[in-house]
């Protein structure tokens, strides 16, 4: 009926102290840019991942970057970064470029999922008050950079109608003006409230028959926002993409990007890809012309597109064959024009320097359901107890407090770092880790200690959020189409014990 339970956990990757302040190949006017970003906390860290150090590097080297980490390793802020600080260049260097609409930044996605959990990021960064304060303060422009969702669930297809812009009006104001300020705040703080700089205003518009963007806007909800005023960051997926370059509805949005390429030698568009290993075979024929065929529909080389493709799957050892299906899928049709770059991080090894041997005993002996009761901060401390870590200097009330305690004080638990060491970027069996871990102790009592290490390590944060031990648990079921009993308890052909109260099975 089931498999014993495998864990896996996300691969930890080297991070850069001031690694983007510090890089000499990031050009200072873009540090500048990034500078007030990670002080305002926008989504831009201090200390990064080298890999995202790497990917900002070389994207300002004009190179096409193909960035594959593994799940969890910040691949978003590999494009994240040079899109929204090449707008902010733009914005600042070149106004006259910065008030020609056109797409700047091209998203294309393989499902409206991932579409929707970008939307949640761009509006968290892009769409805050801090960005815009900061964004009019580095530039001087009031026109803040603008994005927009153009897939099938964007409101609406078809013709404009009363009708239509009283519903979604309607929707608007059920879901999310009605709301309490709490509850929009929380909305906001995940990235399913609209950035618009004035939404009752907007709902307001629609009830007239209007769909107003203005300048404050960072978001655009509607298609015909976006046919009248054509968005800097286009996110959309390949599918709804073939239907834009051929209808007549969407034409101004190529003919205003068309024009901004034309308009400045120095204007290239920036095409974004995630997920790149899922377009092989013939899906990826057609994904790679219908690249061709949108290169075409604005009537400029290949060299006025700059590429960033992302993936958590790439073969290893054969970067050769993965250059070879970044030119095919991205329409590089002269290899020596153009430099392809392979960001794959580094990954941070474990050490075991000082850390200390708990045997499996030991950390058995702790009580789990404790971990899961109301006095959960109380059964932390006694577990640190149990095992030897000090506990001097944190307050046992404060749960941020406590987590930040086990962030720092759990790496120093040999029997943690093992387990972290064989479950990184790989899946391992629930019994062959217990017998890993503790190879000296009988089963049950490995399998105990490991349930416990499992089940407190997930709480083990830092203060900036960052996790410990990000794993998950793979635990595969059989699904039963029937099973059925004997309603008799005195079956004949019983054959299991006589608790249950039926007979054969």
């Amino acid at each position: 009926l089931w498999q014993e339970p495998y864990i896996e956990a996300n691969p930890a990757y080297i991070a850069q102290k001031n690694g983007i302040i510090d890089s000499s190949s990031i050009p200072e006017d873009i540090k500048s840019i990034l500078q007030p970003m990670i002080e305002r906390k926008m989504g831009v860290f201090k200390d990064p991942y080298s890999h995202q150090v790497e990917a900002l590097e070389h994207f300002y080297h004009g190179r096409e970057l193909f960035v594959a980490t593994g799940t969890g390793s910040g691949k978003t802020e590999c494009f994240m970064w040079p899109m929204i600080s090449k707008l902010i260049r733009e914005a600042k260097q070149s106004p006259d470029s910065w008030n020609h609409r056109g797409v700047r930044a091209m998203m294309m996605y393989p499902m409206n999922a991932l579409v929707a959990d970008q939307i949640g990021r761009l509006r968290r960064m892009i769409g805050s008050d801090d960005f815009y304060e900061m964004f009019t303060s580095v530039t001087g422009c009031r026109r803040r950079p603008q994005f927009g969702m153009y897939t099938g669930r964007t409101p609406y297809a078809g013709k404009s109608a009363s009708s239509k812009d009283k519903a979604l009006a309607q929707t608007l104001t059920d879901s999310l003006l009605s709301r309490d300020e709490k509850i929009t705040g929380q909305l906001k703080a995940m990235g399913k409230y609209p950035a618009k700089e004035d939404l009752p205003r907007y709902v307001d518009g629609l009830l007239l028959g209007r769909h107003v963007t203005v300048d404050q806007d960072a978001e655009m909800i509607t298609r015909f926002e976006m046919q009248e005023n054509t968005p800097d960051i286009l996110i959309t997926n390949y599918s709804m993409l073939e239907y834009m370059l051929m209808r007549q509805e969407e034409q101004n949005i190529w003919e205003d990007t068309r024009d901004w390429l034309q308009s400045d030698k120095d204007n290239r568009l920036l095409f974004i890809i995630d997920e790149a290993h899922m377009y092989r075979g013939a899906s990826g024929g057609e994904v790679a012309l219908l690249i061709r065929r949108f290169i075409h529909k604005l009537g400029v080389g290949r060299e006025k597109l700059q590429f960033i493709l992302t993936s958590a799957s790439i073969p290893q050892g054969q970067d050769e064959i993965v250059k070879e299906f970044i030119r095919d899928l991205t329409a590089i049709d002269d290899p020596d024009k153009f430099q392809i770059q392979i960001v794959t991080g580094s990954q941070e090894k474990i050490d075991y320097g000082v850390a200390m041997d708990v045997p499996a005993d030991r950390i058995a002996s702790f009580d789990l359901d404790k971990f899961h009761s109301d006095e959960s901060l109380k059964g932390i401390e006694e577990f640190g107890r149990i095992i030897g870590l000090d506990p001097e200097g944190c307050d046992f009330t404060s749960e941020d407090d406590v987590y930040a305690w086990l962030y720092e004080k759990l790496p120093s638990v040999k029997p943690l770092l093992k387990i972290m060491e064989n479950c990184r970027g790989k899946a391992t069996s629930f019994d062959e880790l217990s017998r890993t871990v503790f190879p000296g102790s009988d089963l049950e009592t490995a399998k105990k200690a490991v349930s416990v290490l499992l089940s407190i390590a997930p709480k083990a944060k830092s203060r900036a959020g960052q996790v410990l031990f990000p794993s998950r648990l793979h635990m595969m079921f059989r699904g039963i189409s029937g099973i059925y009993a004997c309603a008799n308890p005195d079956c004949s052909c019983k054959n299991h014990n006589g608790v249950l109260p039926f007979g054969k099975i």
